[in-house]
């Protein structure tokens, strides 16, 4: 859900529906794309922003059991999977052109590495400090775009609403505040790579993050999937790492 928030609000409906209980994915699709056509836009930050953040509580929770990179690891990878039993993101994929491909590779690219980096950083600092230096870059990609005194407004409130509240803490840890500023670079450029994809059409949408997740769990496990291997006879560790990669 949290990685949802930058596509565009178009979910297709394709392909043979399975059926979970008496619910089958159409069904499903259905209702998501009624509430995304009613919905007004502020509703997707608001329910995305809860789960973007409530995914990483679950993960610090979790380090005590797995390696930081393991997190990484089962966050991406559970994800892929159901992903990809409900999308079959393979077809996009396919049907995108060399170029459309080239920035879904990188966006898968900078998801594995942006998150490995997230990770580390709030093993080291506070999720909210992390949290703050996260939506630097954020705060400026807005300031570029900005066209009216409302605009300014706006981000003038986001700013003193990331203060209040996070309690950003700095000192003692140079290497998770740098872990975090490379974190903040990188989600700008999810951010921006995200829009490209929802911009090309052909793609779009919860498919092109579906094949996107694939993509990040190729990349994500020459660098977290050894990290994991100890956690592979812990259910309970697997069951954290599955929620957390529902969250995020």
């Amino acid at each position: 859900i949290g990685d949802c928030r930058y596509l565009g609000s178009e979910l297709p409906v394709d392909g043979v529906a399975p059926t979970v209980g008496p619910v089958t994915a159409t069904t499903v699709n259905r209702w998501a794309g009624s509430f995304a056509t009613k919905a007004p836009p502020e509703s997707f930050f608001a329910i995305s922003a809860v789960f973007h953040y409530l995914g990483p509580a679950f993960a610090v929770l979790l380090f005590a059991r797995v390696d930081v990179l393991g997190v990484a690891w089962l966050r991406i990878a559970s994800a892929a999977l159901i992903f990809a039993a409900w999308r079959r993101p393979w077809r996009t994929f396919a049907a995108l052109d060399r170029d459309g491909r080239r920035v879904l590779i990188a966006w898968g690219a900078v998801l594995a590495v942006m998150n490995c980096i997230f990770y580390s950083a709030i093993d080291r600092l506070p999720l909210g400090t992390v949290a703050a230096i996260e939506f630097l870059p954020v705060i400026a990609l807005a300031a570029i775009g900005m066209r009216t005194g409302r605009n300014l407004a706006a981000l003038a409130m986001a700013v003193a609403g990331v203060y209040l509240l996070t309690d950003v803490v700095l000192a003692g840890e140079p290497v998770g505040v740098a872990l975090a500023a490379a974190n903040a670079v990188l989600f700008a450029l999810y951010i921006v790579l995200g829009a490209k994809v929802a911009e090309r059409g052909a793609g779009a949408g919860i498919d092109a993050l579906a094949a996107s997740m694939l993509i990040a769990a190729v990349v994500v496990t020459p660098i977290g999937g050894w990290a994991v291997l100890p956690a592979l006879t812990d259910p309970v560790a697997i069951a954290a790492g599955i929620g957390v990669g529902v969250s995020s």
